[in-house]
């Protein structure tokens, strides 16, 4: 027959098994925390980069407009300059001319209201031109800094949501783990109090056989010699079979307890195996849908940064052929 298996010594097994995958898990949680820091210590280099960059194309763009205008400026002042000058120049010419120069002088005054109306159609169409231009820009840069702070609260939420995430799953994970800890000392107290009332058992049986023992041994004193020794034989060997039934059935249902006892270990394990592993797959879900989520935001804020620069784009041709009113 097998050598029965000592239950403290599997007991002891098990929880030193279990001791080293808690060991193992913490180890690459550790891991999964390192690689987290690291990402996100490369997520805000990168953000930082793009904010150094924004930055520096803002300030560009603003002084390649600074001089586009005071470019137009000189070159519009210089034309009123010219301008001025040559009227000057016609009114002393026409003054000295006498008065069968006044239908030249007529000609001559509709030939420079002619010129006047097309530097007055001319500067506004490079007025519109110039405000189709700045519209662009400014819608351009309005919707990429906006598409930008999109993506940083997408991410900012997202960062949230991750903490209280893995939060809760640690929270539900630590539950599970006071759970087993709570059944299996239940279940420890309830083996000890079963003991307590075996051992009470087996002291009330003890007590009855020696209580039967000695009674039979007083009559057995009363016989004769000869039948005496016979009967005091018989009573110490039926004596000795009481006892070894009495230990034996006190051994029997402690094992039966100590059974009972790892059996109900087994099924705690299990619950609470189970109970963290749908922690861990709720929080793997979540997590995924938190990034999903960061993803469609981030995409969204491109979209609607590509849109306003189209709509710009219409409105800056409408206003460049004069369909629509120049904005103010």
């Amino acid at each position: 027959m097998a050598e029965p298996i000592d239950p403290k010594k599997a007991d002891l097994a098990r929880q030193l098994e279990h001791a080293q995958e808690l060991k193992r898990e913490q180890l690459e949680k550790e891991k999964e925390r390192r690689a987290g820091r690291q990402e996100e210590t490369r997520e805000r280099g990168e953000r930082q980069h793009a904010f150094a960059e924004a930055d520096l194309l803002a300030e560009e763009r603003k002084k390649r407009e600074l001089k586009e205008w005071q470019s137009a400026e000189a070159e519009r002042k210089k034309v009123v300059a010219e301008m001025k000058k040559k009227k000057e120049e016609e009114r002393k010419f026409w003054e000295d001319q006498d008065a069968k120069n006044v239908e030249r002088h007529k000609k001559r005054a509709v030939y420079m209201k002619h010129m006047h109306e097309m530097n007055v159609r001319q500067a506004l169409l490079e007025h519109r031109k110039t405000a189709a231009k700045k519209l662009m820009d400014d819608t351009r840069e309005h919707a990429e800094w906006d598409a930008l702070r999109s993506r940083q609260q997408a991410e900012l939420d997202a960062k949230q949501e991750r903490s209280r995430t893995t939060t809760q799953g640690r929270k539900k994970r630590a539950e599970a783990d006071q759970e087993e800890q709570r059944l299996k000392e239940t279940a420890d107290e309830e083996a000890r109090q079963k003991k307590a009332r075996l051992d009470a058992q087996e002291r009330d049986a003890t007590a009855r056989l020696d209580s039967e023992i000695r009674r039979r041994r007083m009559e057995a004193n009363t016989l004769p010699a000869g039948i005496r020794e016979t009967e005091l034989r018989k009573i110490d060997a039926d004596e000795r079979r009481e006892r070894d039934k009495i230990a034996q059935d006190r051994r029997v249902r402690q094992t039966a307890v100590d059974t009972d006892t790892n059996k109900r270990k087994l099924e705690i394990d299990a619950l609470t195996r189970r109970k963290r592993e749908d922690a861990a797959i709720s929080e793997r879900e979540n997590l995924k849908a938190i990034d999903a989520k960061e993803k469609l935001r981030g995409d969204q804020a491109g979209k609607d940064a590509v849109r306003r620069e189209e709509e710009a784009a219409r409105r800056a041709e409408h206003i460049a052929r004069g369909e629509e009113e120049i904005p103010t």
